[in-house]
Protein backbone atom coordinates (compact mmCIF):
# COMPACT_ATOMS: atom_id res chain seq x y z
CA UNK A 1 0.00 0.00 0.00
CA UNK A 2 2.86 2.39 0.80
CA UNK A 3 4.34 1.67 -2.63
CA UNK A 4 0.98 2.48 -4.23
CA UNK A 5 0.68 5.84 -2.42
CA UNK A 6 4.28 6.68 -3.31
CA UNK A 7 3.54 5.96 -7.00
CA UNK A 8 0.42 8.19 -6.90
CA UNK A 9 2.42 10.99 -5.26
CA UNK A 10 5.15 10.78 -7.91
CA UNK A 11 2.58 10.75 -10.74
CA UNK A 12 0.77 13.80 -9.30
CA UNK A 13 4.09 15.63 -8.98
CA UNK A 14 4.98 14.91 -12.60
CA UNK A 15 1.58 16.06 -13.87
CA UNK A 16 1.73 19.21 -11.76
CA UNK A 17 5.19 20.01 -13.08
CA UNK A 18 4.15 19.38 -16.69
CA UNK A 19 1.17 21.71 -16.33
CA UNK A 20 3.10 24.49 -14.64
CA UNK A 21 2.36 27.75 -16.43
CA UNK A 22 5.18 30.05 -17.37
CA UNK A 23 4.93 33.30 -15.43
CA UNK A 24 5.87 36.44 -17.31
CA UNK A 25 7.69 39.11 -15.32
CA UNK A 26 6.09 42.45 -14.70
CA UNK A 27 8.03 45.12 -16.54
CA UNK A 28 9.27 47.96 -14.35
CA UNK A 29 6.86 50.86 -14.26
CA UNK A 30 9.58 53.48 -14.59
CA UNK A 31 13.23 53.82 -15.57
CA UNK A 32 15.72 56.08 -17.29
CA UNK A 33 17.25 53.53 -19.69
CA UNK A 34 16.45 50.33 -21.54
CA UNK A 35 18.97 48.52 -19.36
CA UNK A 36 17.05 49.49 -16.21
CA UNK A 37 13.77 48.34 -17.76
CA UNK A 38 15.00 44.94 -18.98
CA UNK A 39 13.92 42.07 -16.70
CA UNK A 40 16.46 39.56 -15.41
CA UNK A 41 17.05 36.64 -17.80
CA UNK A 42 15.55 38.62 -20.69
CA UNK A 43 17.27 40.53 -23.52
CA UNK A 44 16.28 43.27 -25.95
CA UNK A 45 15.92 41.95 -29.51
CA UNK A 46 14.44 45.13 -31.02
CA UNK A 47 13.66 48.66 -29.93
CA UNK A 48 12.59 51.95 -31.46
CA UNK A 49 12.24 55.54 -30.27
CA UNK A 50 9.69 58.10 -31.43
CA UNK A 51 6.82 60.29 -30.33
CA UNK A 52 3.75 58.15 -29.61
CA UNK A 53 1.56 60.51 -27.60
CA UNK A 54 2.15 63.80 -29.45
CA UNK A 55 4.08 65.53 -26.68
CA UNK A 56 7.28 66.10 -28.63
CA UNK A 57 9.29 63.55 -26.65
CA UNK A 58 10.94 60.39 -27.96
CA UNK A 59 8.99 57.50 -26.45
CA UNK A 60 10.17 53.89 -26.46
CA UNK A 61 8.85 50.56 -27.74
CA UNK A 62 10.84 47.42 -26.89
CA UNK A 63 10.64 43.73 -27.70
CA UNK A 64 12.14 41.53 -24.96
CA UNK A 65 12.96 37.83 -25.39
CA UNK A 66 13.49 35.25 -22.66
CA UNK A 67 16.90 33.54 -22.62
CA UNK A 68 15.50 29.99 -22.43
CA UNK A 69 13.05 27.96 -24.50
CA UNK A 70 9.83 26.82 -22.87
CA UNK A 71 6.57 25.13 -23.92
CA UNK A 72 4.00 27.78 -24.74
CA UNK A 73 0.31 27.38 -25.56
CA UNK A 74 -0.33 29.72 -28.49
CA UNK A 75 -3.74 30.49 -29.96
CA UNK A 76 -4.48 30.45 -33.68
CA UNK A 77 -7.66 30.64 -35.70
CA UNK A 78 -10.50 31.84 -33.52
CA UNK A 79 -8.56 33.13 -30.50
CA UNK A 80 -9.70 30.36 -28.17
CA UNK A 81 -10.07 26.79 -29.43
CA UNK A 82 -7.19 26.48 -31.93
CA UNK A 83 -4.39 26.17 -29.40
CA UNK A 84 -0.97 24.82 -30.38
CA UNK A 85 1.92 24.00 -28.07
CA UNK A 86 5.13 25.64 -29.25
CA UNK A 87 8.63 25.13 -27.84
CA UNK A 88 10.33 28.50 -28.13
CA UNK A 89 11.45 31.62 -26.32
CA UNK A 90 8.64 33.88 -25.04
CA UNK A 91 8.58 37.53 -26.06
CA UNK A 92 7.18 40.71 -24.52
CA UNK A 93 6.22 43.99 -26.14
CA UNK A 94 6.57 46.96 -23.79
CA UNK A 95 5.73 50.56 -24.64
CA UNK A 96 6.95 53.49 -22.55
CA UNK A 97 6.17 57.20 -22.61
CA UNK A 98 9.10 59.50 -21.91
CA UNK A 99 8.71 62.58 -19.71
CA UNK A 100 10.31 65.41 -21.64
CA UNK A 101 11.49 67.29 -18.54
CA UNK A 102 12.89 64.39 -16.49
CA UNK A 103 13.78 61.85 -19.18
CA UNK A 104 12.02 59.12 -17.20
CA UNK A 105 10.27 56.35 -19.15
CA UNK A 106 6.85 55.31 -17.77
CA UNK A 107 5.24 52.03 -18.81
CA UNK A 108 2.14 52.50 -20.97
CA UNK A 109 1.41 48.86 -21.75
CA UNK A 110 2.91 45.39 -21.56
CA UNK A 111 1.78 42.67 -23.97
CA UNK A 112 2.98 39.08 -23.60
CA UNK A 113 1.24 37.55 -26.61
CA UNK A 114 1.15 39.76 -29.70
CA UNK A 115 4.77 39.53 -30.84
CA UNK A 116 5.32 36.35 -32.86
CA UNK A 117 8.09 34.08 -31.61
CA UNK A 118 11.20 33.05 -33.54
CA UNK A 119 9.78 29.62 -34.40
CA UNK A 120 6.49 30.91 -35.82
CA UNK A 121 7.78 32.02 -39.21
CA UNK A 122 8.15 28.62 -40.85
CA UNK A 123 11.09 28.02 -43.20
CA UNK A 124 11.78 31.76 -43.51
CA UNK A 125 12.90 31.86 -39.88
CA UNK A 126 12.14 34.55 -37.34
CA UNK A 127 8.92 36.31 -38.48
CA UNK A 128 9.58 39.59 -36.65
CA UNK A 129 10.65 41.95 -39.42
CA UNK A 130 10.12 45.47 -38.17
CA UNK A 131 9.00 47.59 -35.29
CA UNK A 132 8.75 51.29 -36.13
CA UNK A 133 7.21 54.57 -34.99
CA UNK A 134 5.80 57.09 -37.46
CA UNK A 135 3.15 59.82 -37.15
CA UNK A 136 2.52 58.93 -33.48
CA UNK A 137 1.72 55.34 -34.45
CA UNK A 138 3.41 52.02 -33.72
CA UNK A 139 4.06 49.71 -36.69
CA UNK A 140 4.62 45.95 -36.31
CA UNK A 141 5.57 43.82 -39.31
CA UNK A 142 5.87 40.00 -39.62
CA UNK A 143 6.49 37.52 -42.42
CA UNK A 144 6.85 33.78 -42.86
CA UNK A 145 6.03 30.68 -44.86
CA UNK A 146 7.85 28.69 -47.51
CA UNK A 147 6.69 28.42 -51.14
CA UNK A 148 3.49 30.11 -50.04
CA UNK A 149 4.46 33.14 -48.00
CA UNK A 150 2.63 35.63 -45.86
CA UNK A 151 3.24 39.15 -44.65
CA UNK A 152 1.34 40.80 -41.83
CA UNK A 153 1.41 44.43 -40.75
CA UNK A 154 -0.39 46.14 -37.88
CA UNK A 155 -0.60 49.79 -36.90
CA UNK A 156 -1.59 50.82 -33.37
CA UNK A 157 -2.29 54.31 -32.07
CA UNK A 158 -2.65 55.58 -28.51
CA UNK A 159 -6.03 57.29 -28.15
CA UNK A 160 -8.43 57.73 -25.24
CA UNK A 161 -5.92 56.10 -22.86
CA UNK A 162 -5.67 52.85 -24.83
CA UNK A 163 -3.87 51.31 -27.82
CA UNK A 164 -6.19 50.85 -30.79
CA UNK A 165 -5.58 48.95 -34.03
CA UNK A 166 -6.07 51.57 -36.75
CA UNK A 167 -4.96 49.68 -39.87
CA UNK A 168 -3.53 46.36 -41.03
CA UNK A 169 -2.27 44.58 -44.13
CA UNK A 170 -2.24 40.88 -44.98
CA UNK A 171 -0.40 39.64 -48.08
CA UNK A 172 -0.46 35.96 -49.06
CA UNK A 173 1.47 34.92 -52.16
CA UNK A 174 3.25 32.10 -53.99
CA UNK A 175 6.96 32.72 -54.25
CA UNK A 176 7.29 30.80 -57.53
CA UNK A 177 4.37 31.88 -59.70
CA UNK A 178 3.41 35.15 -57.97
CA UNK A 179 -0.24 34.30 -57.28
CA UNK A 180 -1.38 36.53 -54.46
CA UNK A 181 -4.16 37.95 -52.33
CA UNK A 182 -3.57 41.25 -50.56
CA UNK A 183 -5.96 42.76 -48.04
CA UNK A 184 -5.57 46.26 -46.64
CA UNK A 185 -7.75 47.16 -43.64
CA UNK A 186 -8.64 50.69 -42.57
CA UNK A 187 -10.41 50.40 -39.24
CA UNK A 188 -11.00 54.11 -38.89
CA UNK A 189 -13.09 54.30 -42.06
CA UNK A 190 -14.24 50.66 -41.78
CA UNK A 191 -13.01 49.79 -45.26
CA UNK A 192 -11.33 46.70 -46.69
CA UNK A 193 -9.41 46.88 -49.97
CA UNK A 194 -8.66 43.52 -51.60
CA UNK A 195 -6.34 42.81 -54.52
CA UNK A 196 -6.32 39.35 -56.12
CA UNK A 197 -3.97 38.46 -58.94
CA UNK A 198 -0.25 38.26 -59.50
CA UNK A 199 2.51 39.82 -57.45
CA UNK A 200 4.73 40.32 -60.50
CA UNK A 201 2.07 41.85 -62.78
CA UNK A 202 0.16 44.16 -60.45
CA UNK A 203 -1.02 46.63 -63.11
CA UNK A 204 -2.42 44.24 -65.70
CA UNK A 205 -3.42 41.02 -63.98
CA UNK A 206 -4.98 42.10 -60.72
CA UNK A 207 -8.57 42.61 -59.64
CA UNK A 208 -9.22 45.22 -56.96
CA UNK A 209 -12.34 45.46 -54.83
CA UNK A 210 -13.47 47.35 -51.73
CA UNK A 211 -16.10 46.62 -49.13
CA UNK A 212 -17.37 47.76 -45.76
CA UNK A 213 -15.86 46.22 -42.63
CA UNK A 214 -18.37 45.20 -39.98
CA UNK A 215 -17.20 44.97 -36.38
CA UNK A 216 -18.60 46.15 -33.06
CA UNK A 217 -15.63 48.18 -31.83
CA UNK A 218 -11.98 48.85 -32.54
CA UNK A 219 -9.57 46.18 -31.33
CA UNK A 220 -6.83 46.91 -28.80
CA UNK A 221 -3.84 44.97 -27.52
CA UNK A 222 -6.18 43.61 -24.84
CA UNK A 223 -8.92 42.45 -27.22
CA UNK A 224 -6.75 41.35 -30.17
CA UNK A 225 -4.79 38.43 -28.73
CA UNK A 226 -2.15 37.95 -31.43
CA UNK A 227 -1.66 37.61 -35.21
CA UNK A 228 -3.83 34.93 -36.88
CA UNK A 229 -6.31 35.07 -33.99
CA UNK A 230 -9.06 37.36 -35.36
CA UNK A 231 -11.51 35.85 -37.84
CA UNK A 232 -12.40 39.20 -39.30
CA UNK A 233 -14.36 37.66 -42.21
CA UNK A 234 -15.55 34.06 -42.72
CA UNK A 235 -12.37 31.97 -43.09
CA UNK A 236 -10.23 35.13 -43.25
CA UNK A 237 -7.87 35.57 -40.32
CA UNK A 238 -5.84 38.63 -39.45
Amino acid sequence: MKVFYFYILMLWTQISFAQKTFIFPKIKVQGTSVEQLTPANWKVIDQVNGDLNNDGSADLAVVFEYDKTIDEARVYGDNSSAIIKETQKPRILAIFFRDKSTGIFSLSTQNNDFILRSEEGGKLGDPLQQIAIKDQQLYLRFQGGSEWRWELGYTFKFENKDWFLTSAINLYYNQNNGDMTERIYDFKTRELFTTVGNLHRRDIANKKTSEVLYFSQLRTFKTFKKPWAWEILPDVYL
